[in-house]
């Protein structure tokens, strides 16, 4: 038995725009159509096509998947396989929404609705040419006095925009290890008094504080806490980066 367009959208439960929409991309052409009115006109047994292309849209399928499982010689197979890496990725969506919750648990907890409450996000940080020099010292102030020197020494020809610090080691592990650099371009070449590498991109925990020593140490703690609330692992050296009057802190993360 045929239909009309609309008997058969009405009878499958969609619209006529949708029927439409398939005959255009090729998904569900009509069983003929009229060379004099053009009216499209379908049959009883397209509803299982129709069906199946509707099932596989509900669960996520892109048209483009729906089009190589209905035009396979072996659909089941085709099927099968659509549909096990569509589980595979509603798993992974699980997994971010459960992380999610669990963040925003966290901020909940943290939130104190202060003017002073640290802020901290996950960002990501492109790679960039640094010229630095790396040292371990008795005393912050001593690494800061080093970065003087080493900027002083530097060639301002070659210095970007950015510059900071990187903390490979602090007192609390008792030994101060850190590493002044100054974003650099392609000219720069290691010396005998700074090296110039690349410092990695990296997905970072960034807050931002005054360049003081006491608010610096309550946004180390601020952004420790936040790892530890969403069990994330530091992922290489604490960077310090100069933005004007304030410091943006860093924390790489895995």
């Amino acid at each position: 038995m045929s239909y009309r367009i609309g008997e058969f959208a009405r009878l499958a439960g969609v619209s006529i725009k949708t029927l439409r929409f398939y005959d255009e991309v090729g998904l569900l052409k009509p069983a003929s159509v009229d060379a004099r009115t053009q009216y499209r006109r379908y049959e009883s047994r397209q509803l299982e096509r129709l069906t199946t292309i509707l099932a596989l849209k509900d669960l996520g399928a892109t048209l483009a998947d729906i089009r190589r499982v209905i035009s396979t010689n072996e659909p089941e197979s085709h099927r099968r396989r659509l549909l096990e890496r569509l589980r595979a990725e509603a798993l992974d969506t699980l997994g971010a929404v459960g992380r999610s919750l669990q963040w925003i648990d966290a901020e909940l907890d943290e939130a104190t609705g202060t003017p002073r409450e640290v802020r901290v996000a996950l960002r990501s940080r492109q790679a960039m040419r640094i010229a630095s020099v790396r040292a371990r010292a008795p005393s912050y102030f001593d690494i800061e006095e080093l970065d003087r020197e080493f900027r002083d020494g530097l060639d301002p020809g070659f210095s970007g925009e950015l510059r900071g610090i990187l903390w490979h080691c602090c007192a609390a592990g008792g030994t101060i290890e850190g590493e002044p650099f100054v974003q650099v371009d392609g000219r720069a070449r290691s010396c005998g008094a700074y090296a110039v590498r690349e410092l990695p991109g990296a997905t970072v925990a960034t807050a931002y504080c005054e360049s003081t020593d006491d608010d610096a140490a309550r946004v180390y703690d601020a952004v420790d806490r936040w790892m530890h609330a969403r069990h994330l692992k530091l992922a290489g050296a604490k960077r310090e980066i100069c933005r004007g009057q304030i410091l943006e802190v860093q924390f790489p993360v895995s």
